[in-house]
């Protein structure tokens, strides 16, 4: 395989925009006709997804895309597999509670504890995989499975195709009659729109906010809007791309608690607010008053840099994937700055040698003839 910053490069440069029109790679062939008719019946109150990682980072995504757009259809996102202490009983009982299990490998085994736990609601439940385990357990069983089916995909690192996966889903949800559009038009135009809104200004809050974060702790701030969808995915691509210690938390409970470690700190931190224009006048009053008071000429500050990013566009969609875009080049200048090879530490803790780079040279190495 190619370098990891040299693939992440690529996939920057050429298939982030790309993927927001690559919406027919997968397939509902397995989709229970049952599941689909819940869906066109209006009977689907509510749907819960599971899963790890980037698996699962759509799905926050799609939770608050759908809220900004009044779809009057709850969307709970469960990154764990013990679901009593993560959601109320009412809600996993209640007949119009749709599952979907995500996992992109279908080898992780959090997801298939998640299937084995709602062992009672499998003919409510789909499984949203390439394969695997996971699949394996569903075809057994006769539930519902939606495959991923990617032409190129990256092996080692699934979070190169969110954009994408944000089509699919938007696609396969109008296939199934939960939402009107099936996006086609709209996210073609977001691809433009993303190609014009990386301007000079843009790329001066690319360059600002990695040389505030060399050699620093990111703490990233936002309102809720964009701190489960936006700020989650951000720590996913620094921590994974760059290999950079980055946090996240909601901008008024940072001010009442995390702030208090910036008093006089020993090591750098870079700090980067999220405002939205869309913010009440209290909040935006707040954050300025924060930036005044880490960034004012004192001894205690000379450790604190502090990066602003205002939100673009007149939607959700465009807001959420244009400082996507400022926050994966950031993340790359990082990671070009601190060249850190990975250990492949994500595949070994979490038990899943699928993604193991050692695993997909093996796979993928020339057979001698």
């Amino acid at each position: 395989m190619k370098p990891r910053l040299d693939r992440y490069e690529e996939f920057i440069e050429r298939e982030y925009k790309a993927g927001l029109r690559k919406h027919d790679e997968y397939s509902i062939e397995f989709v229970r006709p049952e599941l689909i008719s819940m869906f066109r019946n209006r009977e689907v109150k509510r749907i819960v997804f599971t899963g790890m990682g980037c698996s699962a980072i759509v799905s926050d995504i799609v939770r608050g895309y759908f809220t900004e757009i009044g779809l009057p259809v709850e969307v709970y996102v469960l990154n764990d597999y013990e679901f009593t202490f993560l959601a109320p009983k009412s809600v996993l009982e209640d007949p119009g509670t749709v599952f979907i299990i995500s996992s992109y490998s279908g080898h992780s085994k959090e997801p298939l504890r998640a299937y084995q736990a709602i062992g009672d609601y499998h003919d409510r439940t789909m499984l949203l995989t390439s394969g695997g385990p996971l699949a394996e357990a569903g075809e057994r069983d006769g539930t519902s499975i939606a495959y991923w089916r990617l032409r190129e995909p990256d092996r080692e690192y699934p979070l190169f195709h969110v954009s994408q996966y944000f089509a699919i889903l938007m696609d396969m949800f109008h296939e199934f009659g939960l939402i009107d559009d099936d996006h086609h038009d709209r996210l073609a135009r977001l691809s433009e729109e993303l190609a014009a809104d990386f301007d000079d200004r843009a790329r001066a809050l690319v360059s600002e906010f990695a040389r505030n974060s060399r050699d620093a702790n990111i703490l990233m701030i936002a309102s809720p809007k964009w701190y489960e969808s936006l700020l989650k995915l951000a720590k996913m691509h620094i921590n994974e791309m760059a290999m950079v210690p980055a946090s996240r938390n909601y901008f008024h409970e940072f001010c009442h608690s995390e702030v208090a470690t910036l008093s006089d700190p020993e090591r750098g931190h870079s700090v980067l607010w999220i405002i939205d224009p869309e913010d009440d006048d209290y909040t935006k009053a707040k954050g300025q008053n924060l930036v005044e008071l880490l960034t004012a000429r004192r001894q205690q500050n000379d450790k604190i840099r502090v990066t602003v990013l205002p939100l673009r566009g007149g939607d959700f969609l465009r807001r959420y994937f244009g400082a996507l875009d400022i926050i994966q080049r950031a993340t790359l200048e990082l990671g070009r700055y601190r060249e850190v090879e990975s250990r492949d530490l994500i595949s070994s803790a979490a038990g899943n040698s699928w993604y193991h780079s050692s695993t997909i040279d093996a796979e993928f190495e020339p057979v001698a003839s």
